[in-house]
C-alpha cells in the first residue's frame, strides 16, 4: 500500500513543477491526525526511494502531524524545490508555537 500511495502522490506532484534529476528538495509529509507516525515514516521511506531513483535529492525532510484535521486518516505530501537562497533559509532556526527547528552544524 505505501508503495502505491507514494507512487500516486509523486505521479501527480513531480510533473506539475516540473522536478528533474539533480534537483534538491525539502519534503514535508504531514499526517491528518489519525495516521500513526510510524505509518507516515513508512510512506516517507517509499517517497524518498522513488525520489532517489529519479535523481532528486531530499535535502531536508519533515514527517509528522503538521496539518491535522481532527483525527482524519491520510497524509499530505509537499515538495519544495530548492535554490541557493531557499537552501540557506531552510537551514535557519525556527521557534513558533507550532514548529521548532534548531540549526544543525553537521
Amino acid at each position: 500500500k505505501a508503495d502505491e500511495m507514494a507512487q500516486i502522490m509523486l505521479d501527480i506532484i513531480l510533473p506539475d513543477y516540473p522536478f528533474e534529476s539533480g534537483d534538491e528538495v525539502v519534503a514535508l509529509l504531514s499526517g491528518l491526525g489519525a495516521t500513526p507516525v510510524m505509518e507516515l515514516y513508512i510512506l516517507y521511506n517509499k517517497v524518498a526511494d522513488i525520489l532517489n531513483e529519479k535523481g532528486i535529492k531530499v535535502y531536508r525532510s519533515y514527517v509528522g502531524n503538521y496539518f491535522s484535521s481532527l483525527d482524519m486518516m491520510g497524509a499530505t505530501l509537499t515538495l519544495m524545490k530548492l535554490d541557493a537562497e531557499l537552501k540557506e533559509l531552510i537551514d535557519e532556526e525556527a521557534d513558533s508555537m507550532g514548529f521548532k527547528q534548531f540549526r544543525s552544524e553537521i
